[in-house]
């Protein structure tokens, strides 16, 4: 794509990003695209987009300036709110459209000044789409997080093996229980539904176990519609983190890899009942 590159361009924008590749950027936005607004922060480090539901549900997506072939900011922190399916529709408006199966989409982003929209430019083979995508003013969202001194659990786990335990699980089922066990040490999956009681117990020992630690055993419940998005998270991921607190939150990690740096995709669920603790 031909970009014009001078200074004198940039600094006419809060925010100018250029990819010569969006397919990973697309992917890494549906992950988290459990609902049809999003808010994007752009900072010196890159792009957080952060989707809630109900005040107990945060997934944030983190593509790192580095993702970018150039990348642009005139101001410590930029965020506004934006359509994400929207946004999605418009970064893959090429795909399936191309013979060759080698060929990418590049994409200059540029956000002129607050309440502007988000001008988008799209290229591949020589065809070029603009689009234009309104912005919004952006609310107040949650701060959740895990600090680790407050962290009673934290595992790793292969990606792809467990989303097939989760892909398993009934989908009739409103809701999945895990529970940490400090002794014996494993990580167990509970769940209820029509076809009846079904549990996972993966000892910490356990192949696909990259990780265990855990100070005490606890149970906590959640709810299985607001676990289920979890899985286009692993569809692209290598690894995932799973944290706890006292209180029951759950914090879920995942780690993608794209070309040789890592991007993130982070979920916090609030758990439906007060955590259970078994001493």
């Amino acid at each position: 794509m031909e970009i014009d590159g001078n200074d004198s361009f940039e600094e006419k924008y809060l925010l100018v990003a250029k990819a010569d590749n969006v397919k990973h950027i697309s992917s890494l936005l549906k992950a988290v695209n459990f609902k049809d607004v999003g808010v994007c922060f752009a900072t010196e480090h890159g792009l957080k987009i952060v989707v809630e539901d109900s005040k107990c549900v945060q997934a944030n997506t983190f593509i790192g300036s580095e993702i970018f072939q150039e990348y642009h900011l005139n101001d410590d922190t930029v965020a506004f709110r934006i359509d994400l399916n929207t946004l999605i529709e418009c970064l893959t408006v090429f795909d399936g459209c191309s013979t060759n199966p080698s060929s990418t989409t590049a994409l200059k982003l540029t956000y002129k000044e607050y309440g502007s929209p988000v001008k988008l430019l799209l290229e591949e083979g020589g065809i070029i789409t603009d689009c234009s995508l309104r912005t919004m003013e952006v609310f107040d969202i949650l701060d959740f997080s895990i600090p680790a001194e407050s962290t009673t659990s934290k595992i790793i786990l292969r990606s792809s093996d467990f989303k097939d335990i989760l892909s398993d699980i009934d989908g009739t089922s409103d809701y999945v229980e895990f529970t940490f066990s400090e002794e014996p040490q494993y990580f167990k999956i509970l769940t209820s539904g029509i076809a009846g009681k079904c549990s996972v117990e993966i000892p910490s020992k356990s192949e696909i176990m990259e990780q265990f630690v855990c100070s005490t055993t606890i149970t906590v419940k959640y709810k299985y519609k607001q676990i289920k998005p979890f899985l286009k998270c692993m569809n692209i991921s290598q690894k995932t983190l799973i944290r706890t607190n006292e209180e029951g939150l759950l914090c879920c990690q995942f780690m993608v890899q794209v070309d040789s740096h890592t991007c993130y995709l982070e979920y916090f669920v609030s758990t439906v009942h007060n955590a259970s603790f078994h001493i």
